[in-house]
């Protein structure tokens, strides 16, 4: 009896050790940070996603086609915020992050099905393919709901100009449509006139150097007429914050509509004058 008791225990340790292995092995079971959506049939359409522009000044879109159910073209692209253009070799030096776009629309455009997808094919460029795999998860779960994408402006270069020089700077902005999608977005100041200004100086790590008063030390500069105001004419770097946050809030948007400017801090007059021109420029687009 107790032989058999002792077996009894050995057998159902041993059942435990199995089960808790198993258990391990599917907790250490890692994933790629994508989850992926379920999708049902495909509803034909045209389907659009566009993710917010990132701290790179770069974003990617992608569009999908489908017909009888089936998915009958798609392109992904990354796109430069001021520019509105589609990274290329005239306007990206990243090579390797060229080539995975490319061979990822080849992939999916010729399999259909994400899960059938190399995503090693290519090195490099991990940040594009996790991109691709949440804009294409994206695309699926909107063509399994119908939810059709229909273009909100006339596609052009929109552009308008302030009626008045502030403090010898001219305001003025080219708004970028494709796709009926505002995909870039270019704002400037130039000098109406030759005139002097300052400028920050900064270390060899692009750091602004300080000053005793913790204030960035500046240094004199020429400034001709024509110049676009930048890093290299003037000292308020805050300025330029502000257009870069408004611009990603306003290609993030779609338009200027229920922006939520309360978070873009300081250049409150620049912050206005670019959603201004921008509602301005966009008044042709309409």
């Amino acid at each position: 009896m107790i032989k058999r008791l002792g077996l009894l225990v050995l057998v159902v340790a041993l059942i435990g050790v199995i089960f808790t292995g198993c258990g391990n092995e599917d907790a250490d079971t890692s994933t790629d940070g994508t989850a992926e959506v379920e999708v049902g049939e495909l509803q034909d359409g045209h389907y659009l996603v566009k993710m917010p522009v990132s701290d790179h000044g770069n974003y990617p879109m992608a569009q999908m086609e489908v017909k009888d159910g089936e998915i009958a073209s798609f392109n992904y692209a990354e796109i430069l915020a001021t520019e509105g253009e589609e990274k290329s070799e005239d306007n990206y030096n990243y090579p390797e992050g060229l080539e995975v776009i490319k061979n990822l629309n080849d992939q999916f455009n010729d399999k259909k099905d994400l899960d059938e997808i190399d995503f090693d094919a290519v090195s490099g460029a991990t940040h594009t393919k996790e991109g691709f795999k949440e804009v294409v998860n994206q695309l699926l779960e909107k063509a399994s709901k119908g939810e059709t994408y229909e273009p909100v402006y006339t596609d052009g270069e929109y552009t308008a100009e302030a009626d008045e020089a502030s403090h010898g700077w001219l305001a003025e902005v080219k708004v970028v449509v494709r796709d009926g999608q505002i995909v870039g977005i270019d704002y400037a100041e130039v000098a109406v006139e030759d005139t002097e200004s300052s400028k920050v100086v900064f270390d060899d790590d692009n750091k602004p150097v300080m000053g005793t008063d913790d204030q960035p030390k500046t240094e004199p500069v020429e400034v001709k007429a024509g110049d676009k105001k930048s890093v290299e004419n003037y000292a308020y770097l805050d300025s330029f914050d502000v257009v870069k946050g408004a611009q990603k809030q306003i290609i993030d948007n779609n338009g200027t509509e229920n922006l939520d400017l309360d978070g873009i801090t300081g250049a409150t007059n620049t912050r206005t004058t670019m959603v201004e021109l921008v509602e301005k420029a966009l008044e042709g687009a309409k």
